[in-house]
């Protein structure tokens, strides 16, 4: 081949080269370009995929959150710093510190009152659960206890908490073979075993109870034959009156834990016992949600001593004092044996016998003030005070109406110096809104009386007071001489008016149909019959003598007060 054949060879596959190498250049930015754009394409795709999520998992978390939750199946318990502690077993009632913003820095979310989280996708919201009564009475611990070891935490027979590592913790309470641990309001138990390190807490706790009251209940049935015997009803009355001054009630199982020591109660502590469990008291426990439950020594490790005194932890365990409820025993004695009082069994005081003076005031007035009534049921509020001084100098206890009428039905005792005041209409004197006298003489004096108000005259918020009990004096049907004979309308009215104003007085009254008082002491058969049917108890009249177990109970009989009584002709009425 010659020279230039060759030169021309060379150049053409140096040309070929470029075109080459300029072929792989674009090809080579071509796929880089697609390349940048697949990254592109991806970077734009993850981020809103990742958006997509969160928000999804952010939409989930509000979803799941509520400052109350409930697990929805065994869930991880984490630590602060994410690491997985231990286990929350399903259907488990939480309560969730409370969160103002949510975002997903909240994903695990923190139990109150404790140091451990749980997943938000764990739970669902759930509406407010209210706490047990008997939670209420615990006080903090008297026992730490402290373990590495797995361990699990139970209410009743249901698992409720498992611990990977064990627990460093002080118990509310202990008994003879569990601990208890305060988790959420609910009273966790755990086993003792040997690995558990038990150390006591010496310090001193507000409120803490140096006492429990234990009552004694021979029988409790409707076939009462002696003292000893008191009714069901009697027993919720007990049951009730000490709930509502603030005592609480406890099982003889709470009761060994605090004489052992093992646990710490709120002053106020009552255990009922009895010398025989029946259907009556399981009714009791069923109803009011109290046990009254029988003791047995050789199980319960403690035998009742009838002292009729408080019991303390430095009783006897052969002899733990207690007091013996009879049929005799008054109605504020329970009160005194709660407040851990002795209360001595002094046999009956007061015979089937026993009545009762009742009061009748209508209007009030304040002389030192200006003021004048010339009616003569008004009376001048010196005398008022100058009556109620002479019954507490004197030791008489001014009943409620609610005292009343269970005394009249032979449910409670009551002493002998007892009475009870009344007061007609709600008008001069008697209110807020007319001269605020009774309310505030009462109150200075800690008595206790009954307003019959009529109810469609005035406001019944007007007389509100736990010293005052307002009862039903009509709706409407007040009006004096509407047929003549100063009867009243009451009276002047046929059955179905009468039946149609004592509704409107009892929904008027908060559906209260306790007592009523008839207008102008005037009654007849169809006003008899209106307010039988309508399930009053009791109703009053006039009379001028006392009230006996024996009256017609919807005829008792009262002393009307009038304006020129003496204070020696008040004493001679209530004695």
């Amino acid at each position: 081949m010659s020279e230039e054949a060759v030169t021309i060879k060379n150049d053409s596959e140096k040309k070929d080269t470029k075109k080459k190498k300029k072929k792989v250049k674009v090809k080579g930015k071509l796929l880089f370009l697609i390349l940048g754009i697949i990254c592109v394409i991806s970077l734009v795709g993850g981020y809103f995929l990742y958006t997509s999520l969160e928000k999804d998992a952010l939409k989930t978390l509000k979803k799941n959150y509520g400052e109350y939750v409930i697990t929805s199946d065994k869930v991880n318990l984490y630590d602060k710093n994410g690491k997985k502690i231990g286990i929350i077993h399903k259907k488990i009632n939480l309560n969730l510190t409370p969160i103002k913003k949510l975002t997903l820095k909240n994903k695990r979310l923190q139990i109150k009152d404790t140091s451990y989280y749980i997943s938000y996708k764990d739970i669902k919201k759930q509406n407010k659960t209210e706490k047990k009564e008997s939670d209420s009475y615990y006080l903090p611990g008297i026992v730490h206890i402290k373990t590495n070891k797995s361990i699990d935490l139970y209410n009743d027979k249901n698992k409720v908490i498992t611990f990977n590592n064990g627990i460093d913790s002080d118990a509310i309470f202990a008994d003879k073979k569990n601990y208890y641990i305060d988790f959420q309001g609910m009273m966790l138990s755990l086993k003792k075993n040997k690995s558990i390190q038990e150390t006591t807490i010496e310090k001193e706790i507000e409120g803490n109870a140096e006492h429990v009251s234990i009552i004694y209940y021979d029988k409790i049935t409707n076939d009462c034959g002696d003292d000893n015997c008191l009714r069901p009803e009697s027993v919720r009355i007990h049951i009730n009156t000490l709930k509502k001054k603030g005592y609480y009630f406890i099982t003889k199982e709470d009761y060994y834990a605090f004489y052992k020591g093992y646990r710490n109660l709120k002053s106020g502590a009552v255990l009922l016992t009895t010398g025989e469990e029946n259907d009556n008291t399981a009714s009791i426990t069923t109803d009011l949600g109290v046990k009254i439950e029988k003791i047995e020594p050789e199980i319960d490790g403690f035998t009742l001593s009838f002292t009729n005194k408080t019991s303390t932890r430095g009783d006897s365990v052969d002899a733990i004092n207690c007091y013996y409820a009879k049929r005799y025993t008054f109605i504020d004695d329970y009160s005194r044996m709660a407040n851990g009082d002795e209360v001595p069994d002094n046999g009956r005081q007061v015979g089937d016998d026993q009545s009762v003076p009742v009061m009748n005031y209508h209007f009030f007035y304040d002389a030192s003030k200006g003021e004048e009534c010339n009616e003569s049921i008004c009376l001048e509020v010196t005398k008022f005070r100058e009556q109620l001084q002479w019954l507490n100098d004197n030791g008489y206890k001014t009943l409620t109406i609610y005292e009343f009428a269970d005394w009249m039905d032979g449910l409670i005792e009551i002493p002998y110096n007892s009475v009870l005041l009344t007061v007609d209409d709600g008008a001069m004197g008697t209110g807020a809104q007319n001269g605020n006298i009774l309310i505030p003489t009462l109150e200075e004096y800690g008595a206790h009386a009954t307003l019959f108000l009529i109810s469609g005259w005035w406001d019944v918020e007007n007389y509100r007071s736990p010293n005052l009990d307002v009862q039903s004096h009509t709706h409407w049907h007040h009006e004096e001489e509407s047929c003549g004979d100063g009867r009243g309308n009451f009276v002047c009215s046929n059955y179905d008016e009468d039946r149609a104003d004592l509704e409107d007085s009892i929904k008027a009254l908060g559906g209260d149909n306790t007592t009523f008082c008839f207008p102008f002491y005037s009654y007849d058969n169809e006003s008899l019959q209106a307010i039988s049917d309508l399930g009053f108890r009791y109703a009053f009249v006039g009379g001028n003598r006392n009230a006996r177990r024996s009256d017609e109970r919807l005829l008792v009989p009262r002393y009307p007060i009038l304006s020129d009584i003496s204070l020696n002709g008040f004493i001679n009425l209530v004695r």
